[in-house]
């Protein structure tokens, strides 16, 4: 029976999940951010050897017997000087040529859609846009809260307390929030 692993890296969490050539599920795990500005390369790829080691242990299954794995990254594409390390950092516990690396916003595209064509929007810890057509894709945001995000968490509790310290000094009328 043939095994997949996919990995959905994120700012606040990251997922694991094992499945078999049917869609089954085997095992999955989960653990914390993998936003290597955030963490740091070694605690990314210490992450991400845990995260798979115990999804596989989990399911029984040994590392040389994932037919092929997927490895979603917050950021993965947005430097090229960085994109060895990204597709580096997953090896071990896998081999390389069994995994391919690439933004998180591909496992939500492909997880909503199945791969057909769509988009997918991300509004959580972070913002981002990503989908495919005809074998063409694009994406729009993801670039952080300094300058972007806009419609994630972090976005929305700013724009908030914009507004209360609008309300609060008479520069916007008062209003529930307050």
């Amino acid at each position: 029976m043939r095994t997949y692993l996919g990995v959905d890296g994120g700012g606040s969490k990251t997922a694991f999940l094992l499945i078999d050539e049917l869609g089954r599920v085997l095992a999955s795990h989960t653990e914390g951010s993998a936003y290597h500005l955030e963490v740091g390369w070694d605690a990314l790829r210490s992450l991400l050897a845990r995260g798979i080691r115990a999804t596989l242990d989990s399911g029984s299954v040994p590392p040389a017997s994932v037919d092929f794995a997927f490895i979603g990254l917050p950021a993965y594409g947005e430097d090229s000087r960085l994109l060895a390390q990204f597709d580096a950092a997953p090896s071990p516990p896998l081999a390389p040529g069994r995994y391919r690396c690439g933004n998180d916003a591909a496992c939500g595209w492909a997880g909503a859609l199945a791969c057909e064509d769509g988009i997918n929007l991300v509004a959580g810890t972070g913002s981002i846009g990503y989908g495919e057509y005809e074998g063409r894709a694009a994406r729009a945001g993801g670039w952080g809260e300094l300058f972007s995000d806009e419609g994630s968490a972090h976005w929305m509790a700013r724009e908030a307390l914009n507004l209360f310290s609008r309300m609060g000094d008479g520069r916007a009328a008062r209003g529930s929030l307050v």
